[in-house]
């Protein structure tokens, strides 16, 4: 007899069964957030949890549903953020300004859990393969439209065309998933002066402006 395939798709939105079962969700964002996909452990998830496997496997279908089921209430968590930005459309005629903006939603979800903003940032680390699995299931590839949005930058001028849009947008996916990095033990204004800066430097650099002759004289 076939074994019908798992609905993967059925995990995500309002229905995902990861938010009827919160030790799993808990168990699960420990295990995902020391360890990769691969190494990660499902048997240890399920003992943290206390949940049979019978009742896993019906709910999740294997570690990619759990896996799945995850990355949505992140998703829908960090995006409860970017909402305002994303209805108002990314405007590609003042780039550095929405930047600013990106950067400032960032620091917000990444003060309002740490956890899941360092979950979130596990994801561009994985393996090309599980991310595009992942978004065959959402349906969405964020980083290539953000790619797109910074293409369209470079086309009108407020980007240096001497750098491939894939590299500008690569690094900003770093800068974004780090900019905690850059501020030791500071509060919520520190952190988000130094968001801010990051965005400066990328618009500006950091090698000090070169003196005219007349400020020279």
């Amino acid at each position: 007899m076939r074994i019908r395939e798992f609905n993967y798709r059925a995990l995500v939105g309002e229905a995902n069964p990861l938010l009827r079962y919160p030790e799993l969700k808990e168990a699960a964002i420990a295990e995902f957030a020391l360890k990769s996909y691969e190494d990660a452990s499902l048997n240890d998830i399920l003992k943290q949890a206390g949940m049979s496997k019978g009742s896993f496997y019906h709910h999740f279908g294997d570690k990619f549903g759990l896996y799945v089921a995850l990355m949505d209430v992140i998703a829908q968590k960090k995006l409860s953020y970017f909402y305002p930005l994303m209805e108002e459309g990314l405007d590609s005629s003042d780039f550095f300004g929405v930047l600013k903006q990106v950067m400032r939603a960032t620091t917000e979800f990444m003060l309002a859990d740490e956890r899941l903003h360092h979950l979130s940032n596990r994801l561009l680390a994985e393996s090309e393969e599980l991310r595009s699995r992942l978004y065959s299931i959402f349906g969405v590839d964020y980083y290539q439209s953000f790619k797109a949005w910074v293409h369209q930058a470079v086309q009108q001028g407020q980007i240096d065309s001497r750098y491939p849009p894939e590299f500008v947008a690569g690094l900003v996916e770093i800068l974004l998933a780090n900019v905690h990095k850059l501020v030791a033990a500071a509060g919520p204004e520190g952190l988000l002066q130094a968001a801010l800066q990051v965005v400066d430097v990328i618009q500006f650099g950091i090698s000090r402006p070169r003196r005219t002759t007349e400020e020279e004289r």
